[in-house]
């Protein structure tokens, strides 16, 4: 279509994206050029209209020799990113992106509408607007008695900037069943949440009972979305139920600001099952992927 550019990342102005980025309907950090030079482990190109009015990033590697656009780990959506009052939507740029991919596919944020041959997925938002009491007061039976225990307990929640640490125990508790997760994405992911903190876009935080470390966790933030990215307990964190502290702990400090505690969903029920204790609401994003024709 014209209007839309292909450009490979050397040539990309990172400025004049980062404006894009933020200037656009959902700005979200993952889009952010910092975020994206880090966990892109083979770099990143896209999509540009006219003078950067919008943008779609393109993730790149190459597989069996073959170049592919991918979704990266740690990176919930990507998409199209234009300003409210944009005219072209999703199937326009997508039809655009270069058939020397041979394998494409990547997780579409809603800001736009999804074309209809796009699969869903279901992502959970809770509302941080209301005051704590009543964020507080949508938490299941579970979840408060889970919090009582933790405060009874003197279990307390604080930021601190072990994001290596943190990143260390996730891996230690979730990696076996992630063993697509290599060295060199826990590496980017790293990489990235240290740069982002510097712009205050990423805290870690940790839960301790004295001394004793029970969990840590990771969140990053984009305008109007905590985005809970990673988080993992230690044993006796997990017998002690302390991640309900740590998400509580994001809603007391961000009640009544115009924010989501974004929980980036999950395919998985008993996680999914977990995240509802909170009252969040449901948010469907796309999932899209295209595979040329005997390949």
């Amino acid at each position: 279509m014209v209007g839309i550019r292909y450009i490979r990342h050397k040539d990309i102005d990172v400025v004049a994206w980062d404006h894009c980025i933020a200037a656009s309907r959902r700005p979200l950090v993952y889009a952010e050029s910092i975020y994206l030079n880090a966990i892109c482990e083979h770099g990143w190109d896209a999509l540009v209209y006219g003078d950067y009015e919008a943008v779609f990033p393109l993730p790149v590697k190459r597989k069996w020799g073959l170049s592919v656009v991918y979704q990266p780990f740690f990176c919930q959506q990507l998409g199209l990113f234009a300003p409210h009052d944009f005219h072209l939507g999703y199937s326009d740029f997508i039809d655009v992106i270069p058939r020397k991919f041979i394998r494409a596919g990547l997780h579409l944020n809603p800001s736009f509408a999804l074309p209809g041959y796009v699969r869903q997925r279901c992502n959970l938002l809770l509302d941080l607007k209301p005051n704590y009491a009543q964020i507080f007061e949508n938490y299941n039976a579970d979840a408060r008695k889970n919090l009582r225990k933790c405060n009874e307990a003197g279990i307390t929640v604080e930021e601190c900037h072990d994001f290596e640490l943190a990143i260390s125990l996730y891996r230690e508790v979730w990696g076996p069943l992630n063993p697509v997760l290599k060295d060199h994405h826990y590496r980017g992911f790293e990489n990235a949440c240290i740069g982002l903190e510097k712009g205050s876009k990423a805290i870690c935080l940790r839960a301790m009972h004295d001394t004793n470390l029970l969990a840590y966790a990771i969140f990053l933030y984009s305008p109007h979305y905590a985005h809970y990215v990673c988080g993992a307990p230690t044993a006796e964190g997990r017998k002690r139920g302390v991640m309900h502290a740590i998400i509580d702990y994001v809603a007391q400090k961000h009640a009544g600001e115009h924010l989501f505690l974004d929980f980036e969903g999950s395919e998985i029920p008993e996680v999914a099952a977990f995240y509802r204790k909170f009252g969040p609401i449901e948010e469907k994003y796309g999932v899209w992927s295209r595979k040329t024709p005997g390949l």
